[in-house]
């Protein structure tokens, strides 16, 4: 009786596990690009929003204080310039800009122009 019984077994090919194993690491791959990209991204948006917030820092310090003067400073690792130029009576143009080098070591920069009522003296 025992010979009668015929048992299905079908393992899987070495073909077929190199198959899955290559797609397997393709997949590995695709997602440690992702996870590079999102670093990045990640690295960009802090460093964008940090210069942002030193550009209002200053606009608001240099408005508060009326000190329209140029100069530079460096603050959380990145270097702040600013430049008042008279723009007419009671008017000054300030330029404000900060660089920074990012994940990748590029030069990155962002700035804000705007202008100011200076009161008259």
């Amino acid at each position: 009786m025992a010979d009668k019984i015929q048992l299905n077994q079908r393992g899987l090919t070495l073909l077929e596990v190199m198959v899955a194993m290559m797609i397997l690491g393709v997949s590995l791959l695709l997602l440690l690009n992702m996870g590079m990209v999102a670093l990045n991204g990640n690295d960009w948006s802090n460093k964008t929003t940090v210069a942002s917030q030193l550009m209002q820092q200053k606009l608001e310090e240099i408005r508060s204080t009326a000190k329209f003067s140029n100069g530079s400073d460096t603050a959380q690792g990145m270097t702040r310039e600013w430049k008042v130029t008279s723009a007419g009576t009671n008017l000054q143009k300030l330029d404000i800009t900060v660089k920074w080098m990012d994940i990748n070591n590029r030069d990155m920069k962002n700035s804000l122009t705007t202008y100011v009522k200076a009161d008259s003296v």
